[in-house]
Formats: C-alpha cells, structure tokens, sequence
C-alpha cells in the first residue's frame, strides 16, 4: 500500500530499534530501520489478515499447457485465518482477494491441486464475499515484516540463490516443508512435511513453536511426554539484515532479508522491497 498524500500528512522517518535488523517502528513514523537503512513502512512484507466466519466455497480455474482449462472447487473452513485486502468493484460493491501471498496452508487448498492432474491452479488473490470474513490481528506464527516463508540458507544463498527448501508458516497454523527451485523461483504445491502448529510463544526476537509430533528435517526438542504439545522448535532472529540489488532496466526491486535460526538451520526470509515500481 502506497503512502497516502494528504495536506495533513507529515512524512517522519524516525530512528527505531538498536542493532541488527533495529526494532519495530513507532506506529506513527513512516518509515523503519533495516541495518542502516530507513525503509519506508509501505515497502515492508505486512497484510491485513482476516478469519472466515462461515465456511466458504470458492471456484478456482486451473489452466494446462495444451491452452485447456478446468475448474476445481476448494473449501475454505469456518475460522480460517487469511491474508487479505478489501477492493472497491464500483460505487456500492467490495470484493476481498485472500491468500495474497500463498500463506494458506496446503492443508486447505490441496483439492485444488488433486482434482484433474496437469491442470495448475493459480491460488493467490482468490475473490470472496467481504461479509463471510472479520478483520483479525497478524497471526502470531508469522514472524514481523515476513509472509511466513523462510529459505534454507544464508549469506551465500541469497547473493547466489542457491536455496533447496521452503518452510513456510501458514495463516491458518501450519509449518510446511517445501521442495524449492531456485533457478526458476517455484515451491513444490505439496509438502514433504506438514504439522500443525498446537501454541506460539513469543520472548523478544524468539520464537517458541509447539507441535504434537516430530517434523522431519527440523530439529526439535522434545519437552514432554504427552499432550499436543510435546516438541518444540525455537526460531530465532538473528539481527543480521541482508540486501540482494535488484534490476531496474526490468522494474525487479531489490530485497531485504533477515536471517533466522530454525532450530539448528540458518535460514532467510524476504522482508521489505527497496523501492516499489
């Protein structure tokens, strides 16, 4: 969303935070800290989340590479979080797009990629009813300025792009396992690994995630013997900001990154755009 110019505005860009990736803006500055750089706010990896508060069905066309099309059906169950934005069709109707930034987890959209095989569906900025959903907090599972999908990798990945897995955190309360592309940017649709996140605790840059079984790849700790929280994986940011440069013959932004810890492995998450074209 782009800055709004008003004869009342006053653009402020205000120090935040200390070292690293710097804290999180005042809420009334413009503009935030990422290492030495002032980001403007707009530029950062945020949405407006929404939960369903009935259950809805949404037709989704999937095209295949002979130029055919079919049509699959996907259920969006009643309480699904979602990302979200509002658009005016004209004077007196509102459509909501949902799933701006495949945060949806697998989970709910899995009949679209199962029915009729070799037709590919595309599942981001889905058109709803405004009025089947409410206006709700972040979800707590997704880490600030990030849309929850976090790369395998460091330093060398980003510059080289190099990354082999996706582990995305959901809207609705997954971790997701993905195989990933880097040379044409593609996730898998399906998950090598999927679990149900059961509690989220959060202690300054931390995060704490609790889960009922192990999940392969990921290393957990096993913190009791029963219940649906019996592993744990600590997620912790490590205040190292990294920026790839874009391209701007191609109007490709460059990127800003924040390396994380998943348990034992280094990762990265995409966090903000230097500009927008």
């Amino acid at each position: 969303m782009k800055i709004s110019t008003t004869l009342c505005l006053i653009i402020a860009a205000f120090t935040v935070g200390a070292a690293g990736l710097g804290t999180q803006a005042q809420a009334k500055s413009s503009a935030v800290k990422i290492g030495k750089v002032m980001v403007p706010r707009e530029y950062l990896h945020t949405n407006t989340f929404y939960r369903a508060k009935k259950a809805v069905t949404i037709k989704i066309t999937a095209n295949h590479t002979d130029g055919t099309y079919a049509t699959k059906t996907v259920k969006i169950p009643k309480n699904t979080v979602v990302s979200g934005r509002k658009i005016n069709l004209n004077s007196k109707d509102q459509t909501l797009w949902i799933n701006l930034r495949n945060e949806l987890s697998y989970h709910v959209l899995k009949t679209a990629f199962t029915q009729h095989p070799g037709y590919v569906p595309s599942v981001q900025n889905l058109s709803v009813s405004p009025q089947a959903f409410k206006k709700v907090k972040r979800p707590v599972s997704l880490p600030t300025w990030s849309y929850g999908d976090f790369y395998l990798g460091g330093k060398s990945a980003i510059a080289k792009s190099t990354t082999t897995q996706e582990f995305q955190f959901t809207s609705d309360g997954y971790l997701e396992i993905h195989k990933y592309v880097a040379a044409n940017g593609t996730t898998t649709p399906r998950p090598t690994q999927s679990a149900k996140i059961k509690r989220v605790q959060v202690s300054g840059s931390t995060r704490y995630y609790y889960f009922s079984k192990k999940i392969k790849g990921l290393t957990l700790k096993h913190v009791t013997q029963h219940g649906q929280k019996q592993y744990r994986l600590t997620v912790r940011n490590l205040h190292q900001p990294q920026h790839r440069a874009g391209f701007s013959d191609d109007d490709i932004p460059g990127t800003y990154y924040s390396l994380y810890k998943l348990g034992s492995k280094t990762t990265f998450t995409p966090i903000a755009e230097d500009t927008i074209y």
